[in-house]
């Protein structure tokens, strides 16, 4: 890199702070025209307009100044150092350095061999090279930032900023209310937002991104999405007024991640005493998280063939990003209405406190504005949360074909029927495990609520869980694993991945176009065969080889981490095993359901542990498994042995 430098042209290093003056000019004037110009150097020139002699700032102190001579009788030519040392256009840095060095001076003039074009120094050329050695060290990292982190960075701002756009809604709520407190807590909120994004958006450029530099921007955009979305957690201190600063900042973590992820495990354990716009604001991260609203903005300015894997991260199947923005910013809000109004008929008149649980039902969320709310043996009331956990877990493309003509439910019937199937197989055996467990008005009811609401990954719960018999637990449990249904808001392993894993077991045809269930299972448009040929069927196997082992992956991690968590909770809280594992299940499949051991008095390493698990499963551990995947094979190609 030295090297390089040394081998430059001095041209690239001229500068021009130097002066032409005659011969019998006194000292001072020329001291004077050099200051006026902010000159170095002075080039001395005869009457014939020869150069004969250079004139530095250190000449004018050893000669005139040091001497004690009145400058104004001094020629300059009388000060000059003669003859003048040049250097040709030609040379490069090397040569000019090394000619200073065997006339022990600090500056030389280049010159066309007519004219002298400028001066190069001893100093400018060393700081040069340096530069120089510099450029080339961080050359390789300002390219890996440029070609791999801006398009992330840009991205990621502009998620935050329009986050902070739609954060306003609860926030002008709040103020509308009166609710001080809430409303600061909030905007602050929005603030933080916006001006992060802001400088993201700044310094990144928005260029469409490979695999993992979604798989990046997806984990590190709910990180920040969570990191902020806790300030009005911190802001308003819905835990206790002696609760520490570290334990207020995780507890607000936890719960901003559990709305984003619709996880629903709260430490809040009477909700009722928020104000009503702070538990608007709670469901509200759960619909902009699970139903995935600023990705969609992001993706809406992409052009739709360099979407894919976006597109797949956002959970659309086979709809195109502006199908998707339709079904869930219309056919989701349509389905919201009618809910509350179900919910009116059932008796809850509050619209406000209606709005907030339905938000929560229909992204799969689980925060209750009331510790009460499900108290009540209300059928019609339980019914509709029903629908809407079911609502939640059923493919978007299910949603946007049934009020659309252009597209058919036939594609998704298969996975729907297994669905069923297994919600109905489920309540069965809950309902048999369950039963004489605990005193509850309606057995078959309850078995059937807390079934739903483990399969859609919900999280609503009326019933001390801790206290059902561990077979009933393992169902549960089961059922949170296995999650809805693929592309949509249920976490989980996902039903479509178990129809894979069975059609591929029973050496049956693929037929399901979204079963895959991940970002990289690119599936063939709805309602269209391909014709297999001898040359086509080796690509086509192993692209199905590859979705298999992948969702093989998925399965085993989903088991895996709940598994190593649940014994990092147990140890942590001196608990249990099969209640920490329930609830280490709960978090990485954002389901919410929880045996208790899920509160404030955890140990700070546990909630952070739960955390983690939300995070990751929210994008059902696939994001980690591309991440992981990335890296081997750099280390691959660093160490081919």
């Amino acid at each position: 890199m030295v090297s390089e430098a040394l081998e430059r042209s001095v041209l690239s290093y001229l500068h021009h702070q130097i002066i032409f003056l005659n011969e019998d000019i006194d000292s001072a004037t020329a001291v004077k025209q050099m200051h006026d110009v902010k000159a170095e150097t002075i080039i001395v020139k005869n009457n014939n307009n020869e150069y004969i002699g250079i004139i530095t700032d250190s000449d004018i102190l050893d000669k005139i100044v040091m001497q004690g001579e009145d400058s104004d009788n001094v020629p300059i030519k009388k000060i000059m150092t003669s003859p003048i040392i040049t250097i040709s256009a030609k040379a490069n840095v090397r040569q000019a350095l090394e000619l200073m060095r065997l006339n022990t001076i600090k500056r030389v003039p280049v010159t066309d061999n007519i004219r002298i074009l400028g001066i190069v120094t001893q100093e400018g050329l060393a700081n040069a090279i340096r530069t120089s050695v510099l450029e080339q060290t961080f050359r390789p990292y300002r390219t890996i930032v440029r070609e791999h982190y801006k398009p992330i960075m840009s991205n990621l701002g502009f998620i935050l900023q329009f986050a902070g756009f739609l954060f306003i809604v609860p926030a002008t709520v709040a103020a509308l209310m009166g609710e001080a407190n809430s409303a600061v807590g909030i905007f602050l909120c929005v603030i933080s937002m916006s001006i992060t994004g802001f400088v993201l958006n700044s310094y990144g450029e928005r260029t469409p991104m490979n695999l993992r530099q979604a798989s990046l921007l997806m984990v590190s955009s709910f990180v920040l999405l969570s990191l902020f979305g806790s300030i009005p957690y911190i802001y308003v201190n819905p835990f206790s007024s002696e609760v520490d600063t570290s334990n207020l900042f995780i507890n607000s973590f936890f719960e901003s991640a559990s709305g984003f992820t619709t996880t629903g495990l709260s430490f809040i354990t009477l909700p009722e005493e928020l104000p009503k716009s702070f538990d608007l604001y709670r469901s509200y991260t759960q619909y902009i998280g699970g139903l995935s609203f600023v990705y969609l903005i992001v993706a809406f300015f992409y052009p739709e063939r360099k979407l894919m894997h976006i597109r797949g991260m956002l959970g659309g199947g086979n709809l195109k990003v502006r199908q998707l923005i339709l079904t869930i910013g219309v056919i989701f809000s349509a389905y919201a209405i009618v809910l509350v109004f179900f919910l009116y008929l059932s008796g809850q008149e509050d619209i406000l406190f209606s709005l907030t649980l339905i938000f929560s039902t229909v992204t799969g969320g689980g925060f209750v504005p009331t510790s009460t709310a499900l108290d009540s043996p209300n059928n019609l009331e339980l019914t509709t949360l029903m629908i809407g956990m079911i609502i939640s877990a059923l493919p978007f493309v299910f949603h946007y074909a049934v009020f659309s003509k252009e597209m058919h439910t036939t594609s998704v019937r298969p996975e729907l029927f297994l669905y069923m199937g297994i919600i109905i197989t489920f309540t069965v055996l809950f309902y048999f495990a369950f039963i004489n467990t605990l005193e509850v008005q309606s057995e078959l009811m309850t078995s059937v609520f807390h079934v739903v609401s483990a399969a859609t990954n919900s999280g609503f719960q009326f019933i001390d869980i801790s206290e059902i018999s561990i077979d009933a637990k393992m169902v549960l449990i089961i059922a949170m694993l296995i999650g809805g249904t693929a592309f949509s808001t249920a976490g989980g392993i996902k039903v479509g991945r178990i129809l894979h894993i069975l059609q591929k077991t029973l050496s049956k045809k693929f037929t399901t176009d979204n079963s895959g269930g991940s970002i990289s299972a690119v599936a063939s448009p709805l309602n269209k065969k391909y014709i297999v040929t001898n040359e086509s069927r080796q690509p086509v196997k192993q692209k199905e080889e590859k979705i298999f082992n992948e969702i093989i992956y998925v399965a085993a991690l989903f088991i895996a981490v709940s598994l190593f968590t649940g014994m990092i909770v147990s140890h942590m809280e001196k608990e249990d095993f099969v209640n920490s594992f329930f609830d280490s299940v709960s978090a990485l499949t954002t389901t919410g359901l929880s045996t208790g051991i899920t509160s404030i008095e955890m140990n700070p390493l546990s909630k952070i542990v739960l955390i983690i698990n939300m995070i990751v499963g929210r994008f059902e551990i696939i994001t980690i498994i591309y991440l992981f995947l990335n890296i081997s094979k750099k280390r691959l190609q660093l160490h081919p042995h």
